[in-house]
């Protein structure tokens, strides 16, 4: 209101002024040529990049619609100018669906991405290692001359190698304990970290596209919930940010390595990001950002002229319609990792500690917004390595980008929308009868636009007495028998070019060794071979590298000295399909032993109810006994026990046969995942 007079105070205006002064001096900074030299060296990578992926772009956004039930622009175009049905048999979605769900169900089958933690066969020994061996060969020869045995250099050199087996038995047990707690702190942080649900998206890429991206780990802000006991007893909850590990997965469609690699940690990648007025400001006091720099592209406003992507394809393919209405104000990031120069990084404001050579290239982290550099800070992984990892089903030698499993199979596709469209158009025109009429025949008002049963058709006689009916009615050729089979033909050639069978995800149409338990069984490990190729890219391109970049991190910066050691990572997704197809083997002999009527004859009649709980158990099978299973393994434990010790003494003395009390039958009934089976067994009374 006018006559109003605002007060501010000195905190206030010292805040506006610093803000100000920020903005200034980012300007200046950009307007530096070696610094404009950075974001042009950023953009250039940018416009390498993407050039070189378009192509890449195209088979995706194909393999998008192959899977969404779409026909190219252009073959639609065609479809519709010779007209019919546009009918498209969505085989490349079951297929996809079916190696998502059988990927998942062998990498997430215990809800955490399988790995495993092992010491290396030789530990690194400890400094001290020569003083702890000649203090334990000290009391060794205390002990003789205490015991007033002789001293001898054999004898010595004995003890010599006994102090240092004892103390690398007892290295190799404390470096089992480190590992197992590594592997528990490991796990621990990927559940925090969103790993089960970003593993659970890059599943779903490795299936469509030529290429699946998962990143991380990421050291994050996080605001997490945390509840807090009162004194009266109550919790109340409180809010708390923490610095997380994080994972997440990478849209194919947003990521652009360098053109002509083979793998990332050959040259640069760049990561395009979509972020919002609030994401940006987010980072204001972020370490690593340039506050100046992020309160001009918020002044400026949003920055997305220059970038060029299929979004829009995409989405529309996504379900995602009119995008184009969404808030204005986001912006487009270029989060780029390669090489930069090391002036660039002074400039930038880095130390001179960090960057010591300013004519040598240093691997970094550049975060470019429009014309603004909003980040530039070292890559301080170890090893210089990148956070991504990238991977595909079916690699492609000496290519980054592999072969989807849309584009195996697209021929396939193409043959089954043909069959299927040619079947569709052909029962439509056998359906019913074509039927030519003599117009000039036809009595006064007849309509030969409709046809109906029992319809009375008014004609007039021929004038030229040629005998022709004026109404004649012609069968087309149903020609759907055919066309079934030459659709069934290809469908079953789908199975074979993709390597994920019907009977995978339940197509009970399985012939032959199908038929029976032991058959499936085999055809499932026969099937698995393709699919454990896939798994292995995923074990060595992803889970390993991932979990190692983990490792490192928490021996860099977890304060707890129980959890480092000197460990093997190993990924387990292989050797969990490998230990699936042998339980599958063991569960059908489980079944095969069990649903005969002479099992008790074939079990020890002492360890009966003892083996038969076993058995499940090993196999995986959840089951009940309609006895007390308690007692009657403590029975049969007992009576076990009893019959091996009779046993020594028959050996050391004279035979000694235990009076055995009677028999009495017992209803064992085992329950598994395939049906029930009971087995006649014998309890001791």
């Amino acid at each position: 209101m006018p006559g109003l007079l605002v007060v501010k105070s000195n905190t206030q205006l010292d805040a506006e002024d610093a803000a100000v002064q920020a903005t200034r001096d980012a300007e200046l900074r950009q307007q530096i040529p070696v610094l404009s030299g950075l974001a042009g060296h950023v953009r250039k990578c940018w416009e390498s990049a993407r050039d070189a992926k378009q192509p890449i772009e195209r088979d995706m956004l194909k393999a998008l619609r192959q899977r969404t039930g779409e026909y190219e622009p252009d073959k639609l175009a065609e479809i519709r100018k010779t007209g019919g049905s546009e009918i498209f048999m969505m085989l490349t979605e079951t297929k996809c669906r079916g190696a998502e769900s059988w990927l998942r169900d062998i990498l997430l089958d215990e809800g955490m991405v399988p790995f495993d933690l092992k010491p290396t066969p030789l530990p690194d020994m400890p400094p001290d290692f020569k003083n702890k061996v000649t203090e334990l060969v000290s009391q060794n020869v205390i002990q003789a001359i205490q015991n007033n045995q002789p001293l001898d250099p054999v004898m010595m050199e004995t003890f010599q190698e006994q102090a240092e087996e004892d103390i690398r038995v007892k290295l190799m047990e404390d470096a089992a304990d480190r590992a197992e707690r590594m592997k528990r702190q490991i796990a621990d942080q990927f559940v925090e970290g969103g790993m089960v649900d970003g593993f659970n998206a890059f599943i779903s890429d490795l299936s469509t596209y030529p290429a699946a991206v998962l990143k991380g780990p990421t050291v994050r802000r996080v605001k997490q919930l945390e509840w807090t006991q009162a004194p009266d007893g109550s919790y109340a909850p409180t809010v708390q940010e923490k610095l997380v590990p994080t994972y997440s997965r990478v849209d194919p469609f947003r990521f652009y390595p360098e053109p002509g690699v083979t793998k990332l940690r050959e040259g640069y990648c760049i990561e395009h990001h979509r972020l919002s007025k609030a994401d940006l400001s987010d980072l204001l006091g972020v370490p690593g950002y340039d506050d100046g720099a992020i309160r001009a592209v918020l002044d400026e406003g949003s920055t997305s002229d220059w970038l060029w992507s299929a979004e829009h394809t995409k989405a529309e393919l996504e379900n995602k319609f009119n995008i184009w209405r969404e808030d204005s104000t986001k912006f487009d990031a270029l989060e780029f990792w390669g090489a930069v120069s090391g002036q660039d990084l002074i400039d930038f404001g880095l130390d001179a500690e960090e960057v010591p050579d300013v004519a040598k290239m240093y691997d970094a982290c550049v975060w470019l917004v429009g014309r603004w550099v909003i980040k530039a800070t070292l890559n301080y992984d170890p090893l210089g390595d990148k956070p991504y990892r990238m991977t595909s089903a079916v690699k492609r030698p000496g290519a980054l980008w592999g072969v989807s499993y849309p584009e195996l199979i697209e021929d396939v596709q193409a043959m089954c929308n043909a069959a299927a469209r040619a079947l569709a158009n052909n029962m439509g025109l056998a359906s019913g009868p074509q039927v030519e009429v003599s117009v000039d025949r036809l009595a006064e008002g007849e309509k030969v636009t409709k046809i109906y049963p029992w319809k009375i058709w008014q004609t007039v006689s021929d004038p030229l007495g040629s005998g022709q009916a004026a109404v004649r009615f012609n069968q087309p050729d149903d020609r759907s028998g055919a066309l079934l089979g030459v659709y069934g033909q290809f469908a079953r050639m789908a199975d074979e070019q993709s390597g994920i069978p019907a009977y995978v995800y339940g197509d009970g149409a399985v012939g032959g060794a199908g038929r029976t338990a032991s058959g499936l069984s085999m055809l499932m490990g026969s099937a698995g071979k393709g699919i454990r190729q896939t798994i292995m890219h995923i074990d060595f391109d992803v889970i390993g590298p991932i979990v190692q970049a983990q490792y490192n991190w928490n021996m860099q910066y977890v304060d707890d000295p129980s959890l480092k050691g000197d460990c093997e990572i190993i990924p387990r997704g292989a050797v969990t399909l490998a230990n699936r197809e042998q339980l599958n083997v063991r569960r059908v002999e489980f079944l095969q032993a069990t649903a005969t009527p002479s099992t008790p004859r074939l079990l020890d009649l002492w360890d009966a109810p003892l083996s038969c709980a076993k058995l499940p158990r090993a196999c995986q099978c959840p089951w009940t006994t309609s006895c007390p299973q308690t007692n009657n393994l403590k029975s049969a434990k007992s009576w076990s026990a009893k019959r091996k010790s009779n046993r020594r003494l028959c050996k050391l003395n004279k035979p000694v046969r235990p009076r055995r009390k009677p028999l009495r039958k017992l209803d064992l009934t085992v329950t598994h995942r395939v049906g029930v089976t009971k087995a006649m067994l014998f309890q001791i009374r």
